[in-house]
């Protein structure tokens, strides 16, 4: 095992400081006394992912001014015993005043990070905090925890082993006039002592001209005459500010955490008594799974509709309203994406002219872009309407509106988000599954939720529906979503009766009920970027990766020579080899191992199920695509009940490891996935046979 790491855990009177480290620590408490004093210290050893953390929690302190013994041993820690973290603790419910500690350390050393504690009773109450333009107005990590709730506990615990023994960037605060000064002082200490220094030499400046008396007797030890030399600077420095420093620099402070902090990061919502009424609905066992579930499912439907206009189309379409639904499928947020990229594909064709490097820009580089930036729009919007929930107080509702029927299959309230979540990205709808607090539940929804259709599947749905046509490609989509959500219903209930029953293990629902109030645009936002962000990080690469070395394989031969012609590339001599696994779901067709190309391409991202398809084909649409394999209506409709269900893609196999850490859950859910789907794909090919 390697070294152990240090870490102190500070922060100011009743920030949960103590009921963290109890959380932390399991009680494992060795108590001694700080060398000198009668001021018990309280430490504790714990292991996490193999690695020894020694805890020591520190005196509760306001500041770091050396004024009370409390004080000193904080700050002679920091400095004397070299931890490798100090985790700062500050109080979310008084965020402006429990941040002034955080800030004095920060200006003293780069080694810590910051935990925001009380999180759960701060949304309660109605206050949101933006963590991560916290984080960059102080220059750390920012973590939010509940000890109480044991939120955020193992986040804390993954940062401090990132972070411990790194050195970043002290906090600088400007503290304008006083500035010269500072900068004066701070170059005779550079100067005389050459950098052999155990305090950064900005912030001994800052504490000699507030007159801190442990600082003053360093630096009159240690630079002899040239001690003279700062006396005259701070003697300056009275004179023209005029006021007491140490009152001058805690205003300055206090200033940059109230316009630079607070302001931009805190909205307080203005919470009344209301919504008794409509709570009502959420707390009655019949009417609430119907209310719950009807809004979630109109809310989605609404969704779909402004990014690709399906289901309102298909319903124009099957009244007669054909020229309507062409003219709103047009002015969907997808289509004027495609047209947008249609356009700058055109253009750069144009100049360029048919060659290798037109093909890869056009093809490899721009289509891997598109492949990306096209959901975009789709998952702003959803991430936005439940952000709106989540923030309003509604979503927390639902989820007790769900829970007597999730009960009956498992699951509690907990698991609404998750799937909810899913229906745009798997991703993160597997990672909102750390807000269950049973762990059984936890393993139960990671392993299930890739069975719930994402929105990538619906662009691959929508394209075969489209191929098809007519009354079956209409009640494609819809059969698709209604067969996946029965497997996820039925796997979950197969679990629960034939496993967790036996070992007595009930699922129960554990929230905190925010009073309902107007959702804040701001805080929608900040829900909305930081999923886009994390699927531009995670999934987008993954995409855009996948999508230019797809294009390889597709225009190189075995022997690496350039080719146009698809069906002589690698990839068509490696997917014809298993075109004999299609045939029980009725892809026979010469050309089948393009679908047994785009099938393997899907894995690593779902959408590029149409990309691969449309590229292979050459042709000028998903629709005409699918339609040149020569797909009949059965086989198209077995063939979108496999890709719906086959297997996860990449980032949420890599998603399901890093949130369960075990490559045996991983094998499980891709063998469930291509198992089900398989099976169901061949029993619809049979029935549509006999139906179509």
């Amino acid at each position: 095992m390697k070294p152990h790491l240090k870490i102190g855990l500070i922060g100011q009177p009743n920030v949960g400081k103590s009921t963290l480290f109890n959380i932390l620590t399991k009680g494992n408490v060795i108590v001694t006394n700080w060398p000198g004093t009668t001021v018990e210290r309280n430490e504790a050893r714990i292991t996490y992912k193999d690695r020894e953390l020694l805890i020591v929690d520190l005196p509760g302190i306001y500041g770091l001014s050396y004024l009370t013994l409390e004080e000193k041993i904080s700050r002679r820690f920091i400095v004397e015993e070299n931890p490798d973290l100090i985790i700062i603790l500050v109080d979310s419910l008084i965020l402006e005043r429990s941040l002034y500690l955080a800030i004095e350390i920060r200006e003293l050393t780069g080694k810590a990070i910051i935990a925001i504690t009380k999180v759960d009773e701060a949304h309660s109450k109605g206050i949101h905090i933006n963590y991560e333009l916290l984080e960059k107005h102080l220059s750390t990590p920012v973590i939010p925890v509940s000890a109480i709730k044991n939120m955020g506990i193992d986040t804390l615990l993954e940062a401090a082993l990132n972070y411990a023994g790194k050195e970043a960037p002290i906090l600088k605060i400007d503290y304008g006039e006083l500035e010269p000064f500072i900068g004066s002082i701070e170059s005779i200490i550079v100067q005389q002592l050459h950098g052999e220094l155990k305090y950064q030499p900005r912030w001994l400046a800052l504490k000699y001209l507030e007159g801190d008396i442990e600082v003053e007797e360093f630096l009159r030890k240690n630079l002899g005459s040239h001690y003279l030399e700062l006396e005259e600077v701070r003697n300056e420095a009275k004179r023209r500010i005029g006021l007491d420093i140490a009152a001058f620099t805690s205003m300055k402070r206090m200033s940059y955490i109230r316009e630079h902090v607070v302001k931009n990061t805190v909205i307080k919502a203005d919470i009344r008594k209301r919504g008794s009424r409509v709570d009502l609905l959420f707390y009655n066992p019949y009417i609430a799974p119907i209310v719950s579930l009807g809004l979630i499912l109109a809310l989605f439907l609404l969704v779909f509709i402004i990014n690709t206009g399906y289901p309102l189309t298909s319903l124009l379409e099957s009244l007669g309203y054909t020229d309507l639904a062409s003219r709103i499928e047009e002015y969907t947020f997808s289509s004027l994406m495609e047209k947008l990229f249609e356009f700058i594909e055109n253009v750069i064709s144009h100049f360029m002219g048919k060659s290798a490097l037109e093909s890869f820009i056009v093809n490899g580089v721009l289509g891997g872009v598109a492949s990306v930036v096209i959901f975009i729009p789709l998952i702003a919007i959803i991430m936005a309407t439940l952000g709106a929930l989540e923030d309003s107080g509604l979503f927390p509702r639902l989820a007790i509106g769900t829970h007597a029927l999730f009960q009956k299959i498992g699951l509690s309230g907990h698991s609404l988000l998750p799937i909810t979540l899913s229906m745009g990205c798997n991703v993160p709808g597997i990672m909102s599954t750390r807000a269950s607090p049973n762990y059984f539940e936890r393993l139960k929804l990671i392993l299930l939720t890739p069975f719930i259709p994402c929105q990538a599947r619906l662009v691959v749905l929508l394209a075969i529906a489209t191929a098809i046509g007519g009354f079956a490609g209409s009640m494609l989509v819809p059969l698709i979503y209604l067969i996946s959500f029965s497997v996820f219903i039925l796997l979950s209930y197969i679990i629960y009766e034939f496993f967790e029953k036996k070992r007595d293990i009930e699922v129960e629902i554990l929230l905190e009920i925010p009073p309902l109030h107007k959702p804040y645009l701001r805080v929608i936002w900040w829900f909305t970027w930081n999923q886009l962000k994390h699927f531009l990080r995670k999934a987008g690469v993954v995409i855009f990766l996948v999508s230019v070395f797809s294009w390889g394989l597709q225009h190189l031969t075995l022997q690496g020579a350039y080719t146009d012609n698809v069906s002589e590339s690698i990839v068509a001599e490696f997917s014809k080899y298993i075109t004999p696994l299609l045939k029980p779901i009725g892809v026979t067709s010469e050309k089948s191992w393009i679908i047994a190309y785009a099938i393997i391409v899907g894995f690593l991202a779902k959408e590029l199920v149409v990309s691969a398809v449309v590229t292979a084909t050459g042709a000028l649409s998903p629709q005409e695509a699918f339609r040149l394999i020569g797909l009949t209506t059965p086989s198209a409709i077995a063939l979108a009940l496999f890709v719906a269900l086959y297997i996860p893609c990449a980032p949420t196999i890599a998603t399901i490891y890093s949130e369960t850490r075990n490559i045996r859950y991983v094998l499980v859910s891709i063998a469930l996935m291509l198992i089900t789907a398989y099976l169901l794909a061949i029993f619809a090919y049979s029935v549509a046979v006999l139906l179509v």
